[in-house]
């Protein structure tokens, strides 16, 4: 009887592992899809004149450039690779 309990025990012990593990790694992959999309939006407010939206005063813009190395990168990378921005946001959910 012991030994039935303890397997149940064990089961379900290493269920909860897996699970946790799990969710771990969904949390980690959607906070590192909304951390690059937020960087694209500082690029996009910083930077916005490049794609003719309003930015900030072009000293402010040249001031911040040498710290937004990685940003532009990003963008370049976004706009050499467009891709369809619903689609980026409806394949973060999981299919029904």
């Amino acid at each position: 009887m012991k030994n039935g309990c303890k397997r149940i025990v064990r089961a379900v012990k290493n269920g909860w592992r897996f699970m946790d593990e799990l969710h771990r790694s969904k949390a980690t992959e959607r906070l590192e899809w909304e951390t690059r999309e937020l960087e694209n939006i500082f690029a996009l407010l910083t930077l916005g004149a490049f794609v003719g939206m309003q930015a900030p005063p072009m000293h402010i813009s040249l001031e911040l450039l040498p710290d937004m190395e990685q940003e532009l990168v990003y963008m370049t990378n976004r706009v050499c690779v467009s891709r369809d921005p619903l689609a980026d946001l409806f394949s973060m959910f999981d299919a029904l």
